[in-house]
């Protein structure tokens, strides 16, 4: 989870998922203040899943794989 106030970047998500690759692990990503563009476009090309928090701290998906997996789904398409 990235607790800072400014929106997620390109080179937090590609961080998040060369750590997951190097653990052999799936990746999901949490932030308080969102994505930037370039960031929300490279997650998706990743199929890294992207969830902001709401006010009272529930998940809410931003991308394809967060609805997949937010309902149950093994992956987005």
């Amino acid at each position: 989870m990235d607790p800072s106030v400014r929106p997620a970047s390109l080179r937090d998500v590609e961080c998040l998922w060369l750590t997951a690759m190097t653990e052999s692990a799936d990746c999901v990503y949490f932030s308080l203040a969102g994505y930037a563009e370039d960031a929300r476009a490279r997650a998706d090309q990743l199929r890294v899943p992207l969830f902001v928090l709401d006010l009272t701290g529930t998940p809410q998906p931003v991308n394809a794989m967060a609805d997949a997996l937010d309902t149950g789904g093994t992956r987005g398409t």
